[in-house]
């Protein structure tokens, strides 16, 4: 049976939480200097041959604390009951250790760590292998990142396209480190004119991105506010900070806000007080300056903007007088944005899909897709049929948990991206491996 890990060449380590190469230059504790009330900890350089990497640095209060131990060690006893002796914070703080690996222990806290906290951590090595008889703990330093909010408007609709009386202001709320749902709802409030809006919220899984809508805005006669407030310390930071956000008079069509996308097709969005009449002749409208073609069209209050050919920097846009609203109301004046700002999406990779792959299937064909790469690297570790049922103690088939306990690795391959599937620079591209062609096809496993 294999298991197939990727990684893309971009990735210093394939650790999941921040590491370092042991004992090169200062790995950051530096950042921890602000801290007063805590002795700084320095790693023991004479533990170089043993440990080849560690998690040092900030850190997610959630996050695992590493330690991959280099090859060719001799192990004194890596059971688990022995492995949950080795690790002792300062702050104290309880946990559980595992093998992510065949050579990387997890540290994994049974709660939270604080906040913008340094923790010093102490690994009793000389327990878990042999070691000249001058070392034995192995001690450094982690420091969490300080929590906080941030708050953007991004969209406003109104409560029905027949009536804009009534309006809903669009959120997102970004936070720095994963941040409970509930907790964070408590942080967060919005009013107008003095009257409390209520907040309809939607959480993404990695706790760090959430949407708020407020609802009820009104939109009057004159112009009027929308103040979003914030205090972090109910999800463990220290920052509070407030954003207005102006609601244009009734029947004043404004430009109010604009941003660019440029993961898969390249847009940008602006966004107007009013929804746009989507049955208006766009043509000649709007477009980006020194871009032969710009096609256009309309999503609610947004114009979207979608050039011929991919951007990147700062570009200069513009709307012309004409463009109207959904009561046919006219914009009234040609308006420029000069700072319409395209990035480039990082290099990344990503699984497409999900499920297992039999190697008694027609074929081992796996799918991925890939941005703004040339290569890939591949690992695949071979799980023995008789190790299975063990292996499945702890995982489901596409489980990847202590796989150092039940198999090994047996190809480690630079895959070139280039020369296959045709690709476009800043957009996925889906690729597949032919596993047929990296390892012999066996009739036991699954990959």
């Amino acid at each position: 049976m294999y298991r197939a890990f990727r990684r893309t060449r971009v990735l210093a380590s394939t650790l999941s939480s921040p590491v370092v190469p042991a004992f090169i230059g200062t790995f950051g504790l530096a950042l921890i200097a602000c801290q007063p009330k805590h002795t700084d900890v320095k790693p023991d350089a004479a533990f170089t041959p043993f440990i080849s990497a560690f998690t040092a640095g900030h850190i997610p209060a959630r996050s695992a604390i590493l330690v991959r131990i280099s090859d060719g060690q001799s192990y004194r006893d890596s059971s688990a009951e022995a492995i949950n002796t080795l690790f002792e914070l300062d702050p104290s703080v309880e946990g559980t250790v595992s093998w992510s690996d065949r050579q990387t222990l997890a540290f994994q806290p049974g709660q939270p760590l604080k906040q913008d906290r340094v923790y010093s951590i102490t690994m009793r090595l000389g327990q878990l292998i042999n070691l000249p008889a001058n070392l034995g703990d192995f001690k450094f330093q982690v420091t969490t990142f300080a929590q906080g909010i941030d708050v953007k408007v991004d969209d406003m609709r109104p409560v029905s396209p027949a009536d804009l009386t009534w309006q809903r202001v669009y959120a997102a709320v970004y936070t720095s480190d994963f941040a409970d749902g509930a907790e964070l709802e408590k942080c967060v409030t919005a009013e107008q004119n003095g009257r409390t809006l209520k907040l309809n919220w939607e959480h993404e899984p990695n706790g760090n991105f959430h949407r708020a809508m407020a609802d009820s805005v009104q939109r009057g006669e004159a112009a009027s506010s929308v103040m979003f407030r914030w205090n972090s310390e109910g999800i463990g930071g220290k920052d509070n900070g407030e954003l207005p956000w102006t609601v244009p008079a009734i029947g004043d069509l404004q430009l109010i806000g604009h941003e660019t996308f440029s993961e898969g097709e390249q847009y940008a969005s602006l966004l107007f007080s009013d929804p746009l009449d989507p049955a208006q002749n766009l043509e000649g409208l709007a477009g980006i300056a020194g871009v032969e073609s710009v096609r256009l069209s309309v999503d609610g209050n947004k114009l979207l903007m979608y050039p011929s050919t991919r951007l990147s920097g700062t570009q200069s846009a513009f709307v012309a007088a004409g463009l109207m609203n959904i009561n046919q109301r006219k914009l009234g004046k040609d308006i420029t944005i000069d700072d319409l700002t395209f990035e480039e999406v990082k290099p990344n990779v990503r699984i497409s899909g999900s499920g297992t792959i039999l190697p008694s299937t027609d074929g081992l064909l796996f799918p991925f897709e890939a941005v703004n790469l040339n290569a890939v690297d591949v690992r695949v570790v071979r799980i023995y049929a008789d190790n299975v049922p063990q292996f499945l103690q702890v995982n489901d088939l596409a489980g990847e948990r202590e796989l150092a306990r039940v198999g090994r690795i047996i190809l480690k391959k630079s895959i070139p991206l280039t020369g296959k599937e045709r690709s476009v620079q800043g957009k996925w591209t889906t690729y597949f491996l032919d596993l047929d062609e990296l390892i012999e096809n066996r009739t036991w496993g699954h990959l």
